[in-house]
């Protein structure tokens, strides 16, 4: 064994053995919360951050320092006592958590991932609210439907001509979530509309950089591309 092939060695047996299992940093991350509707900026939100690690408070524009987890980040907000906004965000692993295989071997994995130092949030979670600025209104949560039916629970508001699916009634808070997530991954606006609603059934369009908009299929809580942008 030459000289250098003995240092790398030496060099992965002490970092194996020691802190330098994990590289990619540390548990915990800085996350900052913006609040937006369709009109204006939302400024003054309280939102709850959480996930399977915890939960946090901010009010918006804010940073939240949360625990990373795998599973998924809920931001929920309230303004002027009125629930305006509940959306998820996606957990991912890190591109340079692989780095750690080469730098703190497979004992560096095994800590990262224990301890979800290998998962990562957007930096930024956005929100998009139903808050208009009146108070006592029934944007979020309508106790009835047109024809004077219940809205079921958890539904959002009444629809609107505008067609902004965080405004329609009919699309479930599960199904506006994972189509915002498939959005988000097509690089996409995050402020999606609808195009199609038919109970569980929904189709959803995103503006995107390019010329050519992203479309959404979603079955109830599942969505997938019909076309991506570009």
């Amino acid at each position: 064994m030459n000289q250098l092939s003995k240092k790398a060695a030496v060099l992965g047996l002490t970092c194996g053995l020691s802190a330098c299992a994990s590289i990619v940093g540390g548990t915990h991350q800085h996350l900052s919360v913006e609040t937006h509707s369709t009109s204006q900026d939302v400024v003054g939100a309280d939102c709850t951050v959480s996930n399977e690690r915890g939960e946090q408070h901010v009010t918006t524009p804010g940073i939240v320092t949360v625990h990373r987890g795998s599973g998924p980040i809920q931001v929920r907000c309230v303004k002027d006592g009125e629930a305006i906004g509940d959306q998820s965000f996606a957990s991912t692993v890190r591109p340079m958590e692989w780095g750690n295989i080469l730098f703190g071997g497979l004992i560096g994995l095994v800590v990262d991932f224990s301890d979800d130092a290998a998962h990562h949030y957007p930096d930024v979670l956005t929100v998009m609210t139903t808050y208009s600025g009146q108070p006592a209104s029934n944007a979020y949560v309508s106790p009835s439907v047109g024809n004077g039916t219940m809205a079921a629970p958890g539904m959002r508001g009444s629809s609107q001509t505008d067609g902004l699916a965080s405004l329609d009634n009919r699309i479930s808070p599960a199904t506006f979530n994972a189509a915002q997530n498939v959005a988000a991954r097509q690089q996409c606006d995050r402020a999606i509309h609808v195009v199609m609603a038919d109970g569980q059934r929904a189709l959803f369009e995103s503006t995107c950089p390019t010329s050519v908009p992203l479309q959404i299929e979603c079955k109830a809580g599942s969505c997938v591309p019909m076309h991506t942008a570009g």
